[in-house]
Formats: C-alpha cells, sequence, structure tokens
C-alpha cells in the first residue's frame, strides 16, 4: 500500500523547499505558526456494493484500474488541502501536464505563491505582491518550484497494486458519478471516489488519521493547461 506517496512525495517536497526559498520573506516561519486544519472525515461503505460497470470487480481490482488510468493522464488539475503538525496546512491548486507546464498557486502555512512555468521559464508571484517575477529551471528557486510541475513524476507515486480497498456506496464528485472506495493501512483511513463513467480516473482521496490527513481531488484529465506568461514580469536578479 503505497498510496501516501500521493500525498506527500510532490506536495511536500515544493511546499517546504520551495515556499521557503521563494515566499515573500523567506522565512518559512509562518507554516510553523499556523494550525493544521481538522481532518476530514471518513466515508462509510454500504453494506453492499452496488450494481453497475464495477459489479463484477473487487475494490482491489478497481483501484489497481483507477490508478493505472490516473498515471496515464496527460494533463490534470489538482486540488490539494494536506495538514502536517509540524509543516503547517499545505495547499495546492494548480493544473499541470505531461510537458511540465502548469499553472496556479501552491501555499504552506500563511505563504501562498503563484506559479506559471512554460517550458524552462517559470514566473512567481507570493502572495500580496504586484509583480511576477521572471526566473527559469536553471536558478536553485525555479528549479525548486518547477519540480511541482512535473506531472510524470507525481503520477509515478500513483501506485497500490496491493491493495485490500473495499467497495462502498455510489457517489458523485463534481457531478460525476464514481464508487466510494476505503481502506486502512495501520493508524491511516483512506476513502477513494473512483469514476466510473468515462475512464475510471481516481477523482478525489480523504485521508484520515496518520502524520499527514487531508484531501486531495483531481479533474479536468487531458484538458489543455493555459500557461500564459504574465505582462511585464520582472527580472529574478
Amino acid at each position: 500500500m503505497r498510496r501516501r506517496t500521493i500525498a506527500t512525495t510532490v506536495l511536500f517536497v515544493c511546499a517546504t523547499t520551495a515556499l521557503t526559498a521563494c515566499s515573500g520573506s523567506g522565512s518559512g516561519t509562518a507554516a510553523k505558526d499556523s494550525a493544521a486544519p481538522q481532518a476530514p472525515a471518513a466515508v462509510s461503505p454500504a453494506a453492499a456494493a452496488p450494481k453497475g460497470p464495477d459489479a463484477d470487480l473487487t475494490g482491489g481490482q478497481i483501484l489497481t484500474n483507477s490508478l493505472k488510468a490516473t498515471r496515464q493522464a496527460t494533463s490534470l488539475h489538482l486540488k490539494a488541502d494536506i495538514a502536517d503538525p509540524k509543516e503547517g496546512a499545505s495547499k495546492m491548486d494548480l493544473s499541470l501536464d505531461a510537458k511540465g507546464d502548469c499553472t496556479g498557486t501552491i501555499a504552506q502555512g500563511k505563504d501562498t505563491i503563484g506559479i506559471i512555468k512554460i517550458g524552462k521559464t517559470v514566473y512567481l508571484r507570493p502572495q500580496g505582491a504586484g509583480k511576477w517575477t521572471k526566473t527559469n529551471t536553471d536558478s536553485a528557486d525555479g528549479k525548486d518550484l518547477a519540480s511541482v510541475c512535473d506531472l510524470n513524476n507525481f503520477l509515478g507515486g500513483f501506485q497500490g497494486e496491493d491493495t485490500e480497498a473495499k467497495k462502498g456506496a455510489t457517489t458523485k464528485v463534481d457531478g460525476r458519478p464514481a464508487i466510494v472506495l476505503t481502506e486502512k493501512d495501520g493508524a491511516e483511513s483512506y476513502t477513494m471516489d473512483v469514476a466510473t463513467s468515462g475512464k475510471p480516473y481516481l477523482l478525489k482521496m480523504v485521508t484520515v488519521g496518520g502524520d499527514s490527513p487531508g484531501t486531495l481531488s483531481f479533474s479536468h484529465f487531458g484538458e489543455p493547461v493555459h500557461a500564459v506568461a504574465p505582462t511585464r514580469p520582472s527580472i529574478a536578479a
């Protein structure tokens, strides 16, 4: 069971390293002072799995198929809200693709950075700043933050073929029909919503307990990422 890498590998490397390096203050202390959000509640599975396209599959098979389909996505939109008692709340609202382009925001504690990456060019704007700063992936700050835009690296964490996930009730995620899967791994409990129409993408995962409880949501699979350079950015020193 390795789904924890989905919640931590990319998110915390970028949030803790990049935000500390590139925030307006550069101190990285705001994250330590912020309160961690309350862990979301898990969805209870139904007594019996409903009929549908996955009726003949086990929960483990459904999740395995979902992780495989999600790993093959060429682009997606990610929203993440992860608690950490040491580093503070980490959040992402980011569209990214397999080319490495992205646009959105990364936040940790009270620090938020806007990011646009197009090819090797990276534009950054700390919250409250009037202008975007232009840098590139060869700089230390640009390299750290650009790693969050590596969709292939991020999707490499979507593993879990040994899962013992159990099927639950049907639900909808942003209007899209899905089946609820649940699994427990030590102190952590997982609730995962898998699409039942179209490709079986993982649409949402809620982690309760453990060191990093929180929610990850995925949408806009395969849609273009509109990363557009801001007008007249300043040049990084």
